[in-house]
C-alpha cells in the first residue's frame, strides 16, 4: 500500500529567466495573456489573473518591449504556465515617446512570437531582440526601418533560416544571380533546381553584400556607418547602403515564403515608418 506522501501530488518546481514581453492580449474582463521570449526556456505564454483589478500586484509590471525577470511554473497546462512573479528591469520609456519607435519595435515582437519556439531557449534570439529594442528610440525616421532590416536577417540566421548566398564556382561573376525562394539558394546551369516551376527572383550581388554586412555587424555601428554615408538613391530616398530597398522586396518574400507570415503587418509597418 502506498504511502500518503507517495500519493500526494509533486509541488511543480519554479523556473526563473530573464524575459522579453512580446504580446499582451485580454483574457477575461479582469485578466490578461502574456507572452514571453525567455532567455532559457524559448516562448513563454502565462495567463495573468486579475492583472487589470485596482490592487493587482501586476499593474505597471510588465508590458510589450520590457525586460523583466520572470518567475514561472515548470507544469505546462494548455500551452501555459501559471506565473509567480515578474519583477521589471528595463521598461525602454523611449519607446513609448515615438510612435516609429514604438510601431518598429510592435512589429519586431510579433514576427518574435511568430518565430520562436516554446521549450526551445535561443539566446541569440534574444540578444538581437534586446539590442534591437535598446536602439529604437535613438533611431532618426529611416534609420527605424534600417534597423528592422538589421533583425531581420540576424533572426533568419538566429532560427537557421538563413538564405545560402555562395554563389556557383563554377559559374562566372556576374552583378546579377536568379535565385530559388524556396531552396534559399542561387540556381544555375550547374545547380537547377530541384522544384518543377520554383519561384525565383534575379538578385543584384549588392544584396547578398548588404545581408552579410548586417550578420557581421553589430546593429549600433551600422547605424553609424549609415549616418556617417549620407547616401541616397535617385529618387532622393536615403540610401545608406547599396541595395537597401532591395533587400528590403527580398526579405518581405523570403520571410513569407519561410515562415508562413501574411505579408500585411510587415508592409504596413514599413510603409509607415517611411512616410
Amino acid at each position: 500500500m502506498a504511502s500518503p506522501s507517495e500519493n500526494a501530488p509533486q509541488a511543480s518546481p519554479l523556473l526563473k529567466s530573464l524575459a522579453l514581453c512580446l504580446n499582451v492580449r485580454p483574457f477575461s474582463k479582469t485578466s490578461q495573456m502574456v507572452t514571453w521570449l525567455t532567455l532559457e526556456h524559448g516562448r513563454v505564454t502565462t495567463p495573468v489573473k486579475g492583472a487589470q483589478r485596482p490592487k493587482s500586484a501586476f499593474i505597471g509590471r510588465y508590458d510589450v518591449g520590457y525586460t523583466c525577470e520572470l518567475v514561472f511554473y515548470s507544469r505546462e497546462r494548455d500551452g501555459v504556465h501559471h506565473i509567480r512573479e515578474c519583477t521589471p528591469i528595463l521598461l525602454r520609456e523611449g519607446l513609448r515617446a515615438s510612435w516609429r519607435a514604438a510601431e518598429a519595435a510592435a512589429y519586431a515582437c510579433d514576427l518574435t512570437l511568430r518565430t520562436a519556439q516554446p521549450g526551445m531557449a535561443n539566446p541569440e534570439l534574444f540578444r538581437i531582440l534586446s539590442n534591437l529594442l535598446d536602439t529604437l528610440p535613438a533611431c532618426a525616421p529611416h534609420e527605424a526601418t534600417l534597423a528592422l532590416l538589421w533583425f531581420e536577417s540576424n533572426l533568419l540566421q538566429a532560427v537557421g533560416l538563413g538564405p545560402d548566398f555562395s554563389p556557383c564556382p563554377r559559374c562566372a561573376p556576374s552583378p546579377r544571380g536568379l535565385f530559388s525562394v524556396e531552396e534559399g539558394r542561387f540556381v544555375c546551369d550547374h545547380r537547377p533546381s530541384r522544384l518543377r516551376t520554383p519561384p525565383t527572383l534575379t538578385l543584384h550581388d549588392d544584396i547578398p553584400v548588404l545581408y552579410r554586412r548586417f550578420l557581421d555587424h553589430p546593429l549600433t555601428e551600422t547605424l553609424a556607418e549609415a549616418r556617417a554615408a549620407d547616401r541616397r538613391d535617385d529618387l532622393g530616398r536615403p540610401e545608406p547602403f547599396p541595395g537597401v530597398f532591395g533587400l528590403r522586396r527580398f526579405l518581405g518574400v523570403f520571410l513569407s515564403a519561410h515562415l508562413d507570415l501574411p505579408p500585411g503587418p510587415r508592409r504596413t509597418t514599413l510603409d509607415l515608418l517611411i512616410g
